[in-house]
Formats: C-alpha cells, structure tokens, sequence
C-alpha cells in the first residue's frame, strides 16, 4: 500500500485505480448498501439545491424591522415559514450525512488496495461531495438566509407565533412551553449548522474526524481520500467524459484535496503529500467547465479559502504562487 501511494508523489504518472466514474455499477456484495445510501444521500440532492438555488429575499423582514407593527412583523413571520421549512430539510439531510457517511467510510477505508472492488460506493462518494460542494456553493450566494432565520427566531423568542414548522413532535398533548423549547432548540441546531461559510463540507469534515477518533483509522482514510483523488484526477486526464462527469470529477477532486488537507497530519501541500496539488490546478485550468459551479475561478478559491495547510511554510512558493496566496 505504501508503495502505490508513494508513487504519487514528486508528480510522477498517476494510476488508474480502475474505477469507471461514468458507468459504475455496484457490487453484488453492495448492493444493498448502495441502494440504501443512493436513497438517503443521493435522491434528494436535486430538489434540495433546487430549493436553495430558487430562494429569494423578501422585503418583509426589513419592513418589519422599521416599522416594527404587529401587522408587518406577521407578514414577516410568514415570509419566513418557507425559508425555515427548507432550512429544516437542509439541516435533516446533514443528519442523514453524519449516519450514512460513517456506513460508506467502513466499506471503503477497508478496502483501499483494491478501491476499483466498490465502483458503485465510490460513485456515490462522489456524489456526496459534489452536492456538498454545490451546496456550500450556492449557500455562500445567499447571505439573506441566515438573516432571515436570524429575525424568525427573535419573532420565536418573543412567543407570539405558533405553532412552528420547527416543531420535533406532531402531539396534540404537547404542552405550549414543551412545543416552544422542541422550537428553540431546533432553531439552535440550524443556526449552528449554517454558521460555517461551508456548511456541508464542515458536516463531512466533522463525520469524518469523529471517525477516525472512533475507529483509530487515520490512516485508512487518508488513504481512501488518496484513492478518490486519484480515481478523479486520471479519469479527468482522458478528457472523453460527458458534462456531467466531467463536473463530478472536478468538483470532487477538488474537495478531496480539501478533506486530505485537514485529515492528513502535514496536509496536502508539502512535498511528499500524497496528492499531487499542482497536476490538480493544471486540471483544473485546463479542462473543460460545463457548470457555474466548475469555473476555474470557483474550484481554485475552495482551494485558496477552505484548504487547512496552505500557507504553510512547507508549501511550495510556486503552489502558492498559482493559488495566489502570500
């Protein structure tokens, strides 16, 4: 295993690890795992970007603000049930993310000599990080959110509106102080959840630290990471995949290097990193970018503004040149 990963380094020829990113299907021994994780992680990405990618800022809240009248802060407080509502399923699917991601990890980090043995997780993976990356993509374009569910929950904390979508229990014998603290600290959660710049991947990043510290297998992941990255990055070197691949695999590679940068001891950027950073950025300068989310620009700055070790004294100059960083 040493040796494959070694042979990363010093930008020689990256292996195929034999993994089809545009026709993987799942092993028999998989399947049942695929489908379970394709159900929970997987089918409900596209609405829930869609949600996102479709909020608009309403002007209620700053009317009510200024002119602070029951009438304007009832307008206020049901412009905001959507937004909550679809907070709520935001925050519910990076529950699923924190139970799911440790089943994929345990197939996957097991495995790492023979990565190309589990084509339908490794799919899957990636998947997963994608919609991270798209999320936390589109979640920085949306600065009104947290300031709308920062005024619903003033107008939660005041008492006068209920009930909530934030409500845990759908019971009738629920008491209103009950209801209202289920609220609170539901409200608290999601407020939590959306602090980061890049919710998801700190989800991910979470997940995948706790894992480690639970199961002592560092060095698996790291590894398992390695593999993912190399897997997108050669796959990208044929230059024949399709749009959508093609997207994927850049998306993904991109925050592989990430999440190898904040798991691996030294992170991503020092000389002997098993990830080659700099036939990255070649890529992703180079090749072809189908969606708004895979222009160059946006991949390099993940790079630049979530990247751990970057500004390092053990990265190289000429890194940090291409990242634009001092």
């Amino acid at each position: 295993m040493g040796q494959l990963f070694s042979s990363f380094r010093h930008e020689a020829p990256i292996p195929d690890m034999g993994f089809d990113i545009e026709n993987p299907t799942p092993s028999s021994q998989d399947q049942s795992l695929y489908e379970d994780l394709h159900h929970t992680l997987v089918e409900p990405c596209p609405a829930l970007l869609g949600q996102l990618k479709s909020y608009a800022p309403s002007d209620a809240f700053k009317t009510a603000i200024e002119q602070a009248t029951p009438e304007n802060e009832e307008k206020a407080w049901n412009a905001a049930l959507p937004t909550v509502n679809m907070l709520r399923l935001f925050y519910s699917y990076s529950r699923q993310l924190q139970d799911g991601l440790p089943r994929l990890l345990s197939v996957l980090c097991k495995d790492t000599h023979h990565f190309d043995a589990h084509p339908g997780l490794t799919k899957l993976m990636t998947q997963v990080i994608e919609f991270a990356y798209d999320f936390d993509y589109w979640k920085m374009r949306t600065p009104g959110i947290a300031n709308d569910f920062a005024y619903y929950r003033r107008l939660l904390v005041g008492g006068r509106f209920r009930p909530s979508p934030m409500t845990v229990e759908d019971n009738h014998d629920v008491s209103d102080l009950r209801s209202a603290m289920q609220e609170d600290d539901q409200a608290h959660k999601i407020t939590m959840f959306l602090a980061p710049a890049t919710p998801m991947l700190t989800v991910i990043l979470d997940t995948l630290s706790n894992y480690i510290s639970k199961h002592k297998v560092q060095k698996q992941v790291v590894d398992c990471l390695v593999a993912l990255w190399a897997a997108c990055t050669h796959s990208l070197k044929k230059r024949n995949l399709d749009d959508v691949t093609t997207a994927t695999a850049l998306k993904s590679m991109v925050l592989s290097i990430v999440l190898y940068d904040h798991i691996a001891p030294a992170g991503a950027y020092h000389k002997q990193s098993g990830v080659q950073v700099k036939p990255s950025i070649k890529l992703i300068q180079t090749s072809p970018h189908p969606t708004e989310e895979t222009k160059c620009d946006s991949l390099l700055s993940i790079l630049r503004n979530s990247s751990k070790h970057l500004k390092d004294d053990a990265t190289p100059k000429s890194i940090k040149v291409l990242l634009g960083v001092s």
